[in-house]
């Protein structure tokens, strides 16, 4: 067992799931022999819904991320040049980008 394998897969559930998976991974290590492990599982942190949404979002659609963050960096120039037009037309193809984003209920 591996603190990277394990933290990857309990960030994976939603977090209504996350306690009970993490207390038995850190059963798990400390059967294994394995407390300094333990101690590092029992110290990971049941995401916000927001993390959660977020990470989910990361591992299903990367690439939509990548144009997110693509969108976000151009956004801030054209802010920080007063550029109008240009703010309006990011501004369109954010609505566009997030109206597409798929909606998913809360766990």
């Amino acid at each position: 067992m591996d603190l990277d394998v394990v933290a990857d897969e309990l960030y994976g559930l939603p977090p209504g799931d996350f306690t009970p998976a993490r207390d038995a991974r850190v059963k798990a290590a400390r059967a294994a022999g394995d407390r300094d492990l333990a101690d590092q599982i029992r110290r990971l942190r049941r995401p916000t819904q927001a993390a959660w949404a977020s990470n989910l979002l990361m591992r299903e659609q990367p690439e939509e991320v990548q144009r997110l963050l693509q969108l976000g960096e151009a956004l801030r120039q054209a802010h920080k040049d007063l550029d109008g037009e240009q703010l309006r037309e990011l501004s369109a193809q954010q609505h566009q980008l997030t109206s597409a984003l798929p909606g998913r209920p809360a766990s």
